[in-house]
């Protein structure tokens, strides 16, 4: 489930950066991502017979915090670090998070990190240089929102993990997503910012940002973190940039260089190496 969230997520940089290119500000595509996304989530509920709403009243205020606060906040750092620095520098920098998982997993959980996650930890972040390639750093803003938004994911990946225990991932999915949706959508109704889209090409792309790396993505993520726990859903998320540099390649032309090709058998072998150490240190709840 984690692996096929990841496959999802990896069309997110793609798809943000074709939305900004039909003329889509941020709190556009943010706003509109999590709202569709959170009314589609709403309607399979309702096919499903789950009652969203029913759940316990804490629950559910927790839920909702976790999207209004944590998700929106982590999506805030992305979506703006991608406006303005190259989608390989963001998702570089947005792969710390695996070891500040692991980190606050051992503090907080008191969880202990196997010799294998450490060296799957080690070949995923050596890959992930590999595959993304020398950047040259820039000073600013955008990249200190790049540094936040890793910082913002392992968070919320860890208060998921715990909130998780017992819970429907469709109902939390539904959730976080209207949470989420809540946030950019008043931050869309704010003065001076562009409500609809005025470009018809944008519609496309909003849907498919919010069913691909929205819908389907945090469902299946939500689905398979109580089964491995944080750190392991961690390490196999790295599958990941894979997808997107296959996306790159087949959708946008680019090509791969022996380096980066290089990079990505790194990240697939991180993931065999997490899925082999899992004897005694699955991290399952």
């Amino acid at each position: 489930m984690v692996l096929g969230s990841a496959a999802s997520f990896g069309t997110l940089p793609i798809l943000v950066k074709l939305a900004y290119a039909t003329g889509l500000t941020p709190y556009q595509t943010l706003a509109f991502r999590f709202l569709f996304a959170a009314a589609g989530l709403h309607l399979l509920a309702l096919l499903r017979g789950e009652h969203v709403f029913r759940v316990d009243a804490r629950r559910l205020i927790q839920f909702l915090l976790l999207g209004v606060v944590g998700y929106a906040a982590q999506s805030a750092a992305f979506f703006g670090a991608l406006c303005c620095l190259p989608a390989s520098l963001v998702e570089l920098i947005a792969y710390i998070y695996p070891s500040l998982v692991a980190l606050g997993a051992w503090l907080i959980y008191r969880r202990s990190i196997g010799p294998s996650r450490v060296i799957a930890l080690g070949v995923s972040f050596g890959g992930l240089a590999l595959l993304v390639g020398g950047v040259k750093l820039q000073a600013g803003f955008p990249l200190v929102l790049a540094i936040a938004s890793p910082v913002f994911y392992a968070m919320y990946i860890l208060a998921g993990e715990r909130l998780m225990r017992g819970a429907s991932a469709l109902t939390a999915s539904t959730l976080v997503h209207t949470g989420a949706g809540i946030t950019f959508g008043v931050l869309l109704l704010l003065p001076g910012q562009p409500h609809l889209p005025h470009n018809p090409a944008s519609w496309p792309v909003l849907v498919l940002v919010a069913v691909i790396p929205s819908m389907v993505a945090i469902s299946l993520f939500l689905a398979g973190l109580p089964r491995i726990g944080a750190p392991q859903a961690a390490l196999l998320s790295t599958f990941e940039p894979v997808v997107t540099v296959t996306l790159a390649v087949i959708l946008l032309g680019d090509r791969l260089s022996p380096v980066q090709l290089l990079g990505a058998a790194a990240v697939v072998l991180a993931v065999v190496v997490s899925q082999l150490g899992r004897d005694g240190q699955t991290g399952r709840l």
